[in-house]
């Protein structure tokens, strides 16, 4: 990892301000959650903002190939950033009044804008990874943004829930765009050093988002082995979406470790599952470098139907179990298809392509925490079977479609 910061600096200072982006994307949704929940329309107020954070993601399909077409990407980036400083300052106005319903629709529609101009901004970061990165290194490029990535997600949502305790909602939507203008200006400040290698990248000149967007799911369909890939990381998703309700259902009835809280119980899930993740990608370089993508995930679904066992033997050791297992595979393939996914497009369709697969790997979270919670009304061992079916599925899906594309 030394020799790696050491060769690639700039690259480095670019994921450092990258990294500084996603703390604004994710500092202020407990708040969003917590006004939310404490509405007399709770469900709906909630559904509200699980939307604003949902639906960008489809959104950006469209936003790739947009900025593709970019030739001053980083000045995009300021802008993008600083209009994410405009949309919290907007949130920070809302919230000085008592939380309603309608003011809870309207911070969310600016969440949303706000986001779907963060995932523009990824689309225009794409195309300096390939640029910036040698493709051997390309893996442990990814490896560096996933740990990130990861170690942010857990610190700014601590982070934000910590300063709840002692900001009001309104400051804290202000110190979120505070934290987008220091964003913007970093941007602004790395601007000389990138502005040969920005110059000397491939513009796309296709002018149909459409179309770009109909040749990256067709150009995913005619690449068998990406696609069989792709379909197992969107599947392995899948399963993340549905297990935490899942889990919170199975705690209610589990005697075990009695002293222990339910959200505790709860936390430690998540803390196991992006933990293992974690030490999967640190050791992504070192272990099952000679297996292929599509044997650790199958690897990963035997995983999955490890966890279905547990919650059928109703064993909570052998739930955290697998999923420690389960996440630390993940740890390793996320990477790993990561570094493919960018070495394998040219640079004038990486925006287009990655908006694309990170769209396609988010569709399946939102229907499976319907499906298996839904399963849970009628009978909760169904849904446990619901979940053994679904890894039984995956791995035989995953065969099938391994079989007839070679």
């Amino acid at each position: 990892m030394r020799y790696f910061f050491k060769n690639n600096k700039l690259f480095s200072r670019l994921v450092g301000i990258n990294l500084l982006s996603k703390v604004g994307d994710r500092l202020f949704y407990t708040a969003m959650l917590t006004i939310a929940a404490s509405l007399k329309d709770a469900s709906l107020a909630v559904m509200v903002v699980s939307a604003s954070e949902t639906l960008p993601i489809l959104i950006s399909l469209f936003l790739g190939p947009i900025a593709d077409k970019q030739e001053q990407k980083l000045r995009q980036l300021v802008s993008s950033s600083l209009f994410r400083v405009l949309m919290y300052l907007g949130i920070a106005f809302i919230f000085r009044y008592p939380p309603t319903v309608m003011l809870i629709f309207l911070a969310a529609f600016f969440n949303l804008l706000s986001d779907v101009s963060g995932n523009y901004s990824t689309a225009l970061f794409s195309p300096f990874t390939k640029t910036l990165v040698k493709p051997e290194n390309m893996q442990e490029a990814q490896g560096l943004v996933s740990l990130g990535t990861q170690l942010v997600t857990i610190l700014s949502t601590f982070i934000g829930a910590s300063l709840l305790l002692v900001f009001s909602e309104s400051s804290l939507a202000a110190t979120n765009a505070i934290v987008f203008l220091i964003v913007a200006i970093f941007y602004w400040m790395i601007h000389p050093q990138l502005k040969m290698y920005e110059s000397n990248m491939t513009i796309s000149k296709e002018k149909n988002a459409f179309r770009v967007v109909k040749e990256n799911f067709k150009s995913f369909l005619t690449d068998h082995v990406f696609f069989i890939n792709l379909v197992q990381l969107a599947m392995l998703n899948g399963f993340f979406g549905g297990l935490t309700p899942l889990f919170a259902l199975f705690i209610k009835e589990n005697c075990e470790l009695a002293t222990l809280s339910k959200p505790l119980k709860i936390s430690i899930l998540s803390g196991i599952i992006t933990f293992f993740m974690i030490i999967g990608n640190g050791l992504a370089n070192k272990i099952f470098k000679k297996q292929s993508i599509f044997i650790i995930n199958i690897l990963a679904d035997l995983a999955i139907l490890l966890v279905g066992l547990g919650f059928v033997m109703n064993s909570i050791w052998i739930i955290w179990g697998g999923n420690a297992f389960l996440a630390f595979l993940l740890g390793i393939v996320s990477p790993r298809f990561s570094a493919d996914v960018v070495n394998r497009y040219p640079v004038e369709r990486i925006g287009g392509i990655v908006t694309s697969v990170n769209s396609l790997l988010v569709l399946a979270p939102p229907v499976t925490s319907l499906i298996f919670p839904t399963l849970s009304t009628i009978n909760i061992h169904l849904a446990y079977i619901g979940l053994l079916a679904y890894a039984v599925l995956l791995i035989l899906f995953s065969m099938f479609i391994y079989k007839k594309k070679s």
